[in-house]
């Protein structure tokens, strides 16, 4: 058993995820302790749960019919289950994030009954590993493999999950052992019917390898990622271990091996919003994977490609041109956002995000752009990548109104402030919009002036035909002209955006009087007069500032904060770390820390009771960004500079922040302290601090 512990035999406390068994938390627990391989993810059941109320594991971008959601994902047993006595001691978990190994002990008095080992393989995704060391005893019969299980879908696809299992023992009497070694093959296809014969191919080589050689090769894999990816704080062992365990389960969720990745609101931690695809992917979790996977964040991008179909075909069914997304997307990438809930007085009450959220939209098109932005994977820009971006572009002038005055709207709402329905001018969405239509048409005129130098011609009267797509000079010229119309709430005298048209007259309660945050304003208030207050759910306004800071006009920044954040219940998981980022980078450090470590409490402490469904993949996103963008300043140059930018601002506590990026292809490691960043790179990069550009060759050195 010594070749399969965990890399942190002493615990250590900034790498290490340690949580005791307790009766009440089994269900937060599995969720904590997942492992997943960008393809299935097994939650932490213990060995001898048998029939836990959630189901242990579920398979990435498989979808079958559910009642009341339209689609989920395929969720499957576990594979894990062990026929161990019912009385068992409680034990303990360690989430062993350098390795990605999941290790259990339960001990009675001072002899170990169960010592297990699991990990789903980052080398070999699909294939799972579980390794158990059990008192002869405590088994009430010999375990056994299970046969084969074949799942399919409507779609075409399935799994097929195939595995063997081998027992010997060790010692004799009481003291006596039984060594389980089990590996599983979860082979999963999402448009056709899985291949039992391959899959059973997969686990005959997997068993060939052996566990020890099997962990071996999953160990180098998360090295590799670590090397580049890792973060630390030195002087606050807390928020490192916070940022790790973000990195880990976003990494975990996601793939570089499939063509596309469909992250769900949970990622493979738990089935709870179904598995379906928000906005919290592009806005949350890829601005990571583009800063340190690039290749997890392609294929995060081929899920919305493949479904651009189904988003042009509903703005056309609507009367509109162009692509609107859904708000809930599933297999097919129509909307499966489901039509009513229930409230907390057992009422059904309609859902309406899925008619009203709409910047979803411009959110696809900004990942495109952020995707770019890490990467200059320019023939992504010019040919699919750029497809998307005008076809996003394309839906607003069909759906803003222009008044009399020549000035545009948008009406007709939901804002990321989902207390407010049916609001006009929200001022995220239209500055949303803004931005879509703005740096469409910027990639309509560079890549016609690329064309006409490519062909010598004065002038063209059309843009770019790469990847299928061809804008007219004219439709671009319009998208200019209605992002400068486009209303966006902003007072001259004050520099404070209005959230939306009529926010200003409404109730003026602050979320601050309510209680403590995070609090629950619709069961305080009332849903009536919640909707008729200022108490907003979550960054809004302010998060315009983490997204498009140029549209929103850094002017406007510290009175936007300074007004709406007494207002905001951080009713939403995704607010604090948009407001630890924010506040950061107003200097508001000691804030912004606070911030900070309530969205790490949300999971890591299950602050607001709803961890058991699954980790909040949007919240690990956003602390990652809080850190890196917020605290270190470490972001893309703006649009048409290739500079890395980096603008440290560190709080009281931190010595040093310590983390890696992929900038343009070349892995970069940075120390960042308040008098200057050391910048260590194997290839020159070029990075701007305090305003400067500056080219740094290898190995790197300090910039002061």
């Amino acid at each position: 058993m010594d070749a399969v512990r965990p890399g942190c035999g002493t615990v250590d406390e900034t790498w290490c995820l340690v949580v005791e068994d307790g009766e009440d938390l089994d269900r937060v627990i599995e969720s904590l302790t997942c492992v997943a391989d960008g393809v299935v993810g097994t939650r932490g059941v213990r060995e001898e749960q048998r029939d836990p109320a959630i189901a242990p594991v579920v398979v990435s971008g498989l979808y079958e019919p559910a009642t009341g959601v339209g689609e989920q994902l395929v969720q499957l047993p576990s594979w894990c289950v062990l026929p161990l006595g019912p009385d068992l001691p409680r034990g303990r978990h360690v989430l062993d994030l350098r390795s990605g190994v999941l290790v259990r002990q339960v001990s009675s008095g001072d002899r170990v009954v169960v010592d297990a080992l699991r990990f789903a393989s980052a080398a070999r995704p699909g294939v799972s590993v579980l390794r158990a060391a059990v008192a002869t005893s405590a088994l009430v019969a010999p375990p056994a493999s299970r046969p084969a299980l074949l799942r399919r879908t409507p779609s075409g696809g399935g799994v097929v999950a195939v595995e063997t299992t081998g027992v010997h023992g060790l010692g004799e009497g009481d003291g006596a052992t039984t060594v389980v070694e089990r590996v599983v093959v979860h082979q999963v296809e999402t448009r056709r019917a899985p291949s039992e014969a391959y899959a059973r191919a997969r686990l005959a080589a997997a068993v060939g390898a052996g566990p020890d050689r099997l962990l071996e090769e999953h160990r180098r894999v998360w090295a590799r990622r670590w090397e580049v990816a890792d973060v630390e704080v030195d002087g606050d062992p807390e928020a490192t271990l916070a940022v790790r365990f973000a990195l880990f389960h976003l990494l975990s969720s996601t793939s570089t091996r499939r063509a596309e990745s469909a992250v769900g609101a949970r990622g493979l931690t738990g089935p709870a919003y179904a598995g379906h695809v928000f906005w919290d992917t592009e806005v949350f979790a890829l601005p990571v994977l583009a800063a340190i996977e690039p290749a997890a964040a392609r294929a995060v991008l081929e899920y919305r490609l493949r479904r651009l179909a189904p988003a042009l075909a509903r703005a056309a069914a609507e009367g509109r041109r162009g692509a609107r997304f859904p708000w809930e997307s599933a297999g097919d990438g129509t909307d499966v956002t489901p039509r009513s809930g229930v409230d907390q007085h057992g009422h059904q009450v309609p859902i309406l995000t899925g008619d009203l959220e709409e910047h979803v939209t411009a959110d696809v098109a900004w990942a495109v752009w952020r995707y770019v932005a890490w990467t200059r994977d320019d023939a992504f820009l010019a040919g699919p990548g750029g497809r998307l971006l005008v076809e996003t572009a394309r839906y607003w002038p069909s759906r803003a109104r222009v008044d009399e005055a020549g000035r545009a709207h948008i009406d007709g709402v939901i804002g990321p402030d989902e207390y407010h329905e049916r609001v006009d001018d929200d001022a995220f969405t239209n500055l949303m919009a803004r931005w879509n239509l703005r740096r469409a048409a910027e990639l309509v005129a560079a890549t016609t002036g690329r064309d006409e130098r490519r062909r010598g011609a004065p002038t063209a009267p059309t843009g770019p035909t790469g990847g299928g797509w061809r804008v007219d000079g004219d439709e671009a010229a319009a998208w200019t002209r209605l992002a400068d119309a486009l209303i966006d709430g902003v007072d001259p005298s004050t520099g404070r955006h209005e959230q939306f048209a009529g926010y200003d007259r409404l109730e003026p309660l602050l979320a601050t009087s309510l209680g403590p945050v995070p609090v629950a304003a619709d069961l305080v208030l009332g849903r009536q007069r919640l909707e008729h207050s200022q108490v907003i759910k979550q960054a809004d306004v302010v998060m315009a500032h983490m997204l498009v800071p140029d549209e929103a006009g850094p002017g406007s920044l510290a009175a936007d904060l300074d007004y709406y954040l007494p207002r905001t219940a951080h009713g939403s998981s995704l607010s604090p770390a948009v407001h630890a980022y924010v506040l950061a980078r107003a200097g508001r450090t000691a804030d912004a820390l606070a911030m900070l470590r309530l969205a790490a409490a949300i999971d890591l402490e299950d602050l607001t009771e709803t961890t058991a469904g699954g980790l909040h993949l949007a919240n690990l996103g956003g602390i990652w960004q809080a850190v890196v963008h917020g605290f270190g300043g470490v972001l893309p140059g703006s649009a048409g500079h290739d500079e890395l930018v980096i603008d440290p601002h560190l709080p009281d506590g931190w010595d040093e922040l310590r983390l890696g990026v992929r900038w343009r292809g070349v892995p970069v490691r940075l120390r960042l302290r308040r008098d200057g960043a050391h910048v260590a790179c194997p290839a020159p990069v070029v990075v701007a601090v305090a305003g400067g550009r500056q080219r740094i060759e290898p190995p790197g050195r300090w910039v002061r």
